[in-house]
């Protein structure tokens, strides 16, 4: 704003601003008046070229991106929100409205918009944050009954600890949600600070009943899961006691089992991604190693890629591209006389690793093929693998999953953990296996002949303790909008009357499910199980099917929500590196978790991948180079026929 007023000062202090276009002073004191009055002026000064000439309703007729005709309106307030919102939703430093690049862009897109001052757009980011989560607080309390949580601790690059906290819900439209509700700075991690940062969100948030928190197997979490059982039983929000509010993340005792297997064939993943590392590490080798691929007449699309070592997923990855360019491997080892010297020797990262053998290339593709099961979600194991390995992963498996412990009440101290059944139970609420012949052979199959029946026990007991203690919660409410057209029966008079009386009377001791009738669950689980279709909503299901199944539907809408892996808290990891980079540490842990959350809340696509792939960057490198000589080429031939002899 202060580019259209000179500032006057009164002994240093300023106390007005004269307008560049009519001259006229306006109070504009920092503290008694700010800029709103120098901004109003503006907006009204007849000699200013900037101000929009004619009636400010008037709307002008545009398309974008090839949608229909509509009205559009300058408007520098609405331009304003959507440039702080973009700069939450992108990741953009704050000093990006600064940028000469941005505004000589501005200056040609959109003229007549004025780009705010750092200050200016960091209040509105603070603004938007609060906005945001005012109407994420009011969506809660209003659509949301239980929620389930998943929390994780992680570093910065600057050594600070910070903790996520992500929200997962049902809403009353059965859609689920997923909404990170804090993003904070603590001091350590030990149980109890877990459990007591959990409980201070849960306050602010208005958030009191809790049906699982999930988190990885650091043993300071189970002391915070310890912590949250006490405060929700002594508030009496728990359900089954808080027996299964502790959820271990799938995700990461996957990944520690596959870790555990990966060891047996360490020596052959070095080598491969030693390999891999020196083809990549110069576009001649690439251009090379393409050209070995042609020789060897290899057609695959897969591209060389290198793993994270930590993530088992990426290794697997990196072993199915490479396991396809064997052969291109061994031509390019004769072709670069190189590749075998640098692989020996003893400088670099990979030192002495070796150049990749038969024996390499084995464990390879058997490696790939195991990895490519866990990869979509099976738990198939193959019978090629070595027996060592396979012993280590069922160990591993066995330790979270695959034992099954009887509790003892005469037994002191804390019981042995088993499987959290609710995993089991979203399988039972799922209308096309419920409590099937498929499930019980399942859970079989997994535990063996001597714990697979005392499994199956403890499922259906578990199921049906849960739908008796949400019948007492959430029956008598069904009762009474039933009572309520009773009433209205008996208040119309007539033997019609007295007879949707004695039905309403029927369908209460129903839905109750008392002793003398089928009971909802019965009723849900007599019922043929639906077919399972490429197109098959479960939620969709439960939602045309609640009125039929009211007090189960409660069930299913807090089960259903529950997340068995942490990956959701990991994302915010990602965007919260990205925001407190080597270049933003002087942001503060207010304004971290305003960005990272605001950006959770306001993103409602896919986030757009920054990372590059270097084969694709490379071949659209040759083809604009080959397109611009080609160019060249017809300019200076058409010169050159055009030319008067």
């Amino acid at each position: 704003m202060w580019n259209h007023f000179e500032k006057i000062l009164d002994d240093g202090v300023l106390q007005k601003g004269k307008c560049n276009y009519c001259k006229t002073d306006i109070a504009a004191h920092t503290v008694h008046n700010g800029t709103s009055a120098l901004r109003k002026h503006f907006n009204v000064c007849k000699r200013n070229p900037h101000k929009n000439i004619g009636d400010s309703k008037q709307t002008v007729l545009q398309v974008n991106n090839g949608d229909s005709v509509h009205a559009w309106k300058f408007d520098p307030e609405a331009i304003r929100n959507s440039f702080a919102a973009m700069i939450i939703e992108d990741e953009l430093p704050f000093a990006f409205g600064e940028k000469s690049g941005f505004k000589k862009f501005v200056s040609v897109a959109c003229p007549r918009f004025l780009v705010p001052s750092r200050r200016t757009y960091t209040r509105d980011i603070v603004r938007i944050y609060f906005e945001e989560k005012s109407k994420l607080k009011l969506f809660l309390k209003e659509q949301c009954e239980r929620v389930c949580l998943t929390i994780d601790c992680w570093t910065s690059q600057q050594q600070e600890s910070f903790m996520t906290v992500t929200a997962h819900f049902i809403c009353n439209e059965w859609k689920l949600h997923k909404k990170i509700i804090s993003f904070f700075k603590v001091k350590g991690h030990k149980g109890d600070d877990i459990g007591k940062h959990l409980q201070k969100t849960l306050i602010d948030w208005g958030v009191e009943k809790v049906m699982t928190i999930t988190v990885d197997n650091a043993s300071s979490n189970d002391g915070g899961i310890v912590y949250m059982k006490k405060e929700l039983n002594k508030a009496n929000n728990s359900i089954a006691g808080a027996k299964y509010l502790h959820m271990r993340c799938a995700a990461h005792i996957v990944n520690l089992i596959v870790t555990d297997g990966l060891k047996e064939v360490e020596i052959s993943v070095k080598h491969m991604r030693a390999a891999i590392r020196y083809v990549k590490n110069s576009l001649a080798r690439i251009t090379k190693f393409k050209e070995c691929a042609e020789l060897e007449k290899v057609d695959t699309k897969a591209f060389l890629n290198l793993d994270v070592a930590t993530r088992w997923n990426s290794t697997y990855f990196m072993l199915k591209a490479a396991v396809s360019y064997e052969k291109v491997f061994a031509r390019y080892s004769d072709e670069d006389l190189y590749f075998a010297l640098d692989l020996l020797s003893d400088k670099g990262k990979d030192k002495c690793i070796g150049v990749p053998d038969d024996n390499d290339w084995e464990n390879a593709r058997k490696m790939a093929d195991f990895l490519g099961h866990f990869a979509d979600l099976t738990t198939r194991v193959s019978a090629s693998l070595h027996k060592a390995m396979a012993q280590r992963m069922k160990d591993k498996f066995d330790k979270y999953w695959g034992n099954w412990h009887e509790s003892d009440p005469s037994k002191k101290g804390k019981e042995k953990e088993n499987i959290n059944l609710m995993i089991f139970i979203s399988v039972a609420l799922d209308p096309r296996y419920k409590l099937s012949d498929y499930t019980q052979f399942a859970i079989s199959e997994i535990y063996g002949k001597d714990n697979g029946p005392k499994v199956w026990a403890a499922v259906n007991k578990c199921l049906r303790d849960l739908f008796e203690e949400y019948r007492i919660m959430y029956a008598p409410n069904i009762a009474s909008s039933q009572a309520i057209f009773s009433l209205e029966a008996k208040a119309s008079g007539g033997r019609g009357s007295m007879m949707k009386s004695l039905m309403a009377k029927k369908m209460k001791l129903n839905n109750g499910g008392s002793s003398s009738s089928k009971s909802e669950l019965d009723k849900f689980l007599a019922e043929e199980p639906d077919d399972d279709g490429p197109k098959f909503d479960i939620l969709a299901w439960w939602k045309g099917n609640s009125s039929r199944f009211p007090v189960l539907a409660c069930l299913a809408r807090d089960v259903l929500a529950i997340p068995i892996s942490t990956v959701a808290s990991e994302s915010a990891f990602s965007t919260g590196g990205r925001v407190l980079d080597d270049f933003r540490t002087s942001l503060t842990p207010f304004m971290v978790e305003a960005l990272v959350c605001t950006q959770d809340w306001l993103r409602h696509t896919i986030p757009i991948d920054i990372a590059e792939n270097i084969e694709e960057l490379t071949k659209l490198e040759q083809e604009l180079i080959a397109e611009y000589k080609d160019n060249k080429a017809k300019a200076t031939k058409s010169s050159t026929t055009t030319k008067p002899t």
